[in-house]
Parts: C-alpha cells; sequence; structure tokens
C-alpha cells in the first residue's frame, strides 16, 4: 500500500492530461516486448491518463526489405527510402507491427485502435530534398518531413475513451506516402495535441552522458545541456535524430520530454509515477525542485530525490552534466 501512497501525486499530476508515447521497433522486436510495452500503457490508460502511442518499425522494415531484394542504408540515423523500403516500410508498420500492439493493449484492457500517420489528413509531410550529411549530399527518397498535423481525428478518439496508436508512413497530400521519422512524427504529433507529456522509449535507459556506459545515466536535462552533449559527441546515430524531436517537442509547448527505456518492464511506470524516475527528463529550462513537504517525505520513505510532482516534476541538475 505504500507504492500506492507515493504515486498517488503523480497519478493526480496525470490524470486527465494528454501525453504521446513513442516506441521504437527495435523495442518491440519480440511478442514479448509487445506484451510488456502494452501491460504499461494500460496502466498508464487506467490511471486516468489520455494515451497516444506512435511506434516505428526500423528493424522489421529492414527484414522485409531485404526480402525483397533491396538492402536498407542508413544515413545519421535515417533510412534511406527506395520505392522497395516504402513498400516493406507500409507492410512492416501498418500492416503487421500496428495491428500486434493494438491487440496487445486491447488484452491487457486498453480499448486501442491502430491509425496510420496518412489516415483522415493526420500527418502530410513534404518530400525532403538533398541533405548535407556526415556521408556528403544524400538524397532520401520517399521521405518527408512533417509539413501539417490534424489533431482532430486523435482527439476524437481519446474523447471515446481509445488508446490511438499511430504509425508511419504520413500522406503526401496528393494520395501518395511518405516515410517519416517516428520520433519526429511523435513530436509533432505532441506538440499538435497540446499534450503534457512526450516519452520516447529507446534502447538505452535514457540520456548517457557517455554513450558506451549505460551506467551514465542523466537524471535531467535541459535543452542547453542536452545540446552541450551533441556539441561534445555524445549523442550519436538515433540518440541525435531523437534530440531534435526533443527540441521540436518543447519548443512547441510540450511541457516535458522524458527518455526511458523500452526494454525495463517497469521503466515507463516508474519513470511517470515516482519521485526517483527511471530515465532522463528534459526541460527547456534546468529544474531544481523547492524544499517543502513533499520532498521531505520523499527523503524519508527512501523513495529518492527526483522532487514532487506538484512542482513539476522537477529532479536536481545531474552532477557533470
Amino acid at each position: 500500500m505504500t507504492d500506492l501512497f507515493r504515486a498517488a501525486p503523480h497519478v493526480r499530476l496525470h490524470r486527465g492530461k494528454r501525453m504521446v508515447l513513442k516506441a521504437g521497433g527495435g523495442t518491440l522486436g519480440k511478442p514479448a516486448a509487445v506484451r510488456q510495452f502494452a501491460r504499461q500503457v494500460a496502466v498508464v490508460h487506467a490511471l486516468g491518463a489520455r494515451v497516444v502511442v506512435v511506434h516505428g518499425g526500423g528493424p522489421q522494415t529492414d527484414a522485409l526489405q531485404r526480402m525483397l531484394g533491396d538492402e536498407p542504408r542508413m544515413v545519421d540515423g535515417r533510412r534511406v527510402t527506395t520505392a522497395s523500403a516504402m513498400r516493406a516500410l507500409r507492410m512492416a508498420t501498418a500492416g503487421e507491427l500496428n495491428g500486434e500492439v493494438v491487440a496487445a493493449l486491447g488484452a491487457e484492457g486498453a480499448p486501442a485502435i491502430g491509425v496510420s500517420g496518412a489516415s483522415a489528413g493526420l500527418l502530410v509531410a513534404v518530400r525532403r530534398p538533398p541533405l548535407a550529411t556526415s556521408e556528403g549530399l544524400v538524397d532520401f527518397g520517399e521521405v518527408g518531413d512533417v509539413r501539417s498535423v490534424d489533431p482532430a481525428p486523435l482527439l476524437a478518439l481519446l474523447e471515446a475513451g481509445l488508446v490511438p496508436v499511430v504509425c508511419p508512413p504520413a500522406g503526401d497530400g496528393r494520395g501518395g506516402f511518405l516515410n517519416v521519422n517516428a520520433d519526429l512524427a511523435a513530436a509533432s504529433l505532441a506538440v499538435a495535441l497540446e499534450a503534457a507529456k512526450l516519452v520516447l522509449l529507446t534502447g538505452a535507459p535514457g540520456v548517457l552522458a557517455h554513450p558506451s556506459d549505460p551506467t551514465s545515466l542523466l537524471s535531467a536535462l535541459s535543452l542547453a545541456e542536452l545540446d552541450a552533449l551533441e556539441e561534445a559527441g555524445a549523442l550519436r546515430g538515433g540518440m541525435r535524430v531523437k534530440a531534435a524531436a526533443i527540441r521540436a517537442a518543447l519548443y512547441g509547448g510540450v511541457g516535458r520530454v522524458h527518455v526511458v527505456s523500452g526494454n525495463d518492464p517497469e521503466a515507463l511506470l516508474r519513470e511517470l509515477y515516482t519521485n526517483h524516475g527511471a530515465g532522463t527528463l528534459i526541460t527547456r529550462e534546468p529544474e531544481v525542485a523547492p524544499e517543502g513537504p513533499a520532498e521531505a517525505a520523499a527523503a524519508s520513505d527512501g523513495s529518492g530525490a527526483r522532487g514532487a510532482p506538484s512542482a513539476g516534476e522537477a529532479r536536481p541538475a545531474p552532477a557533470g552534466a
């Protein structure tokens, strides 16, 4: 019962609030992992948050792309999307993984419904021109950047008590499809929905000071500190794209962004419903928890010094960040 008492302030904080949870395809690679994710999301939904799930499907797309005779190519964490890669993407995400996530959520008691980014004009993208990358100028093919978001379909589903599960690709506004990065799409959706939170579930435990050292987890970061990490080379591959999504969300009005492990069966719940959290909390400006009864209680019960949820879930600044 003690855990319930400790979680109660966090439950009150999140009840009725919109949040976007994005899971990468790598964290949903096995049926057990999908069930593990669905179990946590179902708890968040049952506790009153209005949840939108966004998922990618990178490894699943890679496997199907190879079956179609096209070797996947990634540049700076982003997929070069050929015609066969787009076909594989649609088959792997909208055709398979999306349904698996929806079914798993339903089995856990969360009424979910699958939605493609191209459904009802939800996400409309514009084809990306060739970009300067670490490999020089690269044409990413059938890849787009989100141009517009219509949150009305998702708001209607949330109002009906459902959990929308959104997958790529996006529409191009002319009846075609464009591959959009799922992290960036999730950030765009969070901004359009005026979400209180964007949570990115990934293969790492959070943002690491040293990418090769999983024990170098940073509990809290401001955007300035995140920028400094990137400049120092601590953000690599897909984490650099996540950093862009984090910036887009926070500058767009989302209050807080969390990066947590998608492999830990309890990380999402610990991040949202405990003072000490489980991953990394990123805010526009540094936040430090004020002294008060809630902080004293947290210290006395051993639940950590992440900060009271009523104070905006502030965490002490990480040492050496």
